[in-house]
């Protein structure tokens, strides 16, 4: 009798937007979590909740990560962090064949450990969020994700389950760092994902905030325990996806086209010292400072939050398009020679600040920054 107090007290704010059946005993509800794929949307894996009751027909695999390119101004709200996702659901068996058969992405499956009425409540919940009113949400990627809504469903179903403290191995980085365990260092998306990430990315993650990626919520399920009984049966695979090669170096990407192009302007500013490059230094701090404008844009400009407060913008400096066509002329008031002084201090910090973070950025900062320093006179020269 007390089961059906609980469950009509969960039912009747809902009454008439949805019907939701009561699970069986045999029901089980199931954490799936998906290995990283080869693009960039799928770079970090997948989660999903798995509802499985043979006795009432229920096969609902649910998912947090879905989003519909037909979207009106589709690119334009995901530039601005304002594109929608929103819960749905699949059955296993399509999950099944679409993971291991067309993407070759390993499946492991964790059977919860949950008392009738905690299944219940986590079916209920997603049940909800399912309705046209609730399935939308502002995707957030290290706040509020698929991983991380699944972590809380779970911690709300079994409170005190999780022992974070002692998740030793699941602290200790920041959001960037945990990011970019799953990019390849010399690779020019990992190299714009972190240029567009600002002071919020490099905040140290506890063992819960580190469960926006779904192997770490994988490895806190395993950890977790009630009464001193593990919460899930272990992990098993429904398919183990190959190794993937070993990749050659990418001697096209940041790491050697920035060192190559930041020598080869070292060589030409020790060359032409007396400004015969205006058109030269025109066109590369136009380039620069649109990239800056973008960045600062991102950073003030839309709902990312992690893309606030970006040092890239003192690295590469907004102000200094349009500036450039008044500095970088021959024949220049002292102002703006004092203007590129003030902005090779700034770059300097720049390049410093983002060097403790992810030193390839500051890569990106050598290029104004040995230009800067031949048209700040730093050095006695003939104006010839």
């Amino acid at each position: 009798m007390k089961k059906f107090y609980l469950y009509l007290f969960l039912f009747l704010p809902f009454i008439g937007s949805a019907v939701i059946p009561l699970l069986s005993p045999r029901a089980q509800v199931s954490l799936v979590t998906f290995a990283p794929g080869k693009e960039l949307h799928a770079a970090f894996g997948h989660a999903v909740i798995w509802v499985n009751d043979p006795d009432q027909g229920i096969d609902r695999a649910y998912s947090y990560g879905t989003f519909d390119f037909n979207t009106d101004n589709f690119y334009f709200k995901f530039l601005k962090g304002t594109l929608p996702y929103s819960i749905s659901f699949n059955s296993m068996n399509d999950l099944v064949y679409y993971y291991s058969e067309i993407e070759k992405r390993g499946i492991q499956i964790q059977n919860l450990k949950l008392t009738d009425s905690q299944k219940m409540q986590i079916f209920t919940a997603l049940e909800i969020n399912l309705l046209p009113k609730n399935k939308n949400y502002q995707y957030k990627f290290f706040y509020d994700n698929c991983s991380s809504r699944l972590r809380d469903m779970i911690e709300k179903a079994s409170p005190g389950a999780f022992k974070w403290k002692n998740y030793k191995n699941l602290e200790g980085k920041s959001y960037r760092d945990w990011m970019n365990d799953y990019l390849k260092t010399n690779s020019w998306v990992t190299f714009g994902m972190n240029l567009a990430l600002g002071v919020p990315a490099n905040h140290l993650a506890n063992a819960s905030e580190s469960c926006y990626l779904p192997d770490n919520l994988n490895l806190s399920v395993q950890l977790a325990e009630v009464n001193g009984q593990k919460l899930a049966d272990a992990p098993f695979d429904v398919f183990v996806s190959k190794p993937s090669e070993p990749e050659s170096y990418d001697w096209f990407g940041p790491i050697p086209f920035l060192s190559l192009i930041s020598l080869l302007i070292l060589l030409v500013s020790i060359k032409k010292r007396n400004k015969e490059i205006y058109l030269f230094d025109v066109l590369l701090f136009s380039i620069l400072g649109i990239l800056a404008w973008f960045i600062f844009f991102l950073a003030v400009g839309t709902d990312h939050e992690v893309m606030g407060y970006n040092p890239s913008s003192l690295l590469l400096f907004p102000l200094n398009f349009p500036a450039v066509l008044w500095f970088a002329r021959k024949n220049k008031a002292d102002f703006w020679t004092y203007y590129c002084r003030i902005a090779w201090v700034l770059t300097s910090i720049g390049m410093l600040w983002t060097f403790f973070y992810f030193p390839w950025i500051a890569m990106l900062g050598l290029i104004p920054l040995i230009r800067l320093f031949f048209l700040a006179d730093f050095i006695k020269k003939s104006h010839d």
